[in-house]
């Protein structure tokens, strides 16, 4: 069953941002995640701020968790703690 990161970001930082990008996203597509949003103005209609959101889909939880956890993984999420406040959460799909 599919699974839905979404990532809510108050980015401090956008070049380093963009940098991690650069690196987590290859990651992301090996883990087998799929980028299908991505918004620098996401709409809010009831208490949820944040200057940037994303949701990736990937293939179950177990890949998401996988990609977390994986070596490869750990130094980009120090780096993007570093740039910006980050809200994450899985949503399994239906």
């Amino acid at each position: 069953m599919s699974a839905y990161l979404v990532v809510a970001l108050d980015i401090r930082d956008p070049e380093a941002i963009a940098n991690y990008r650069s690196k987590a996203l290859p990651l992301v597509a090996k883990a087998g995640g799929r980028l299908i949003a991505l918004d620098d103005a996401p709409l809010e209609l009831e208490e949820w701020q944040a200057t940037n959101m994303l949701i990736i889909e990937f293939p179950d939880v177990h890949a998401v968790r996988a990609l977390f956890a994986s070596p490869e993984y750990a130094p980009l999420a120090r780096q993007r703690q570093a740039a910006a406040g980050s809200r994450i959460i899985v949503l399994r799909g239906v």
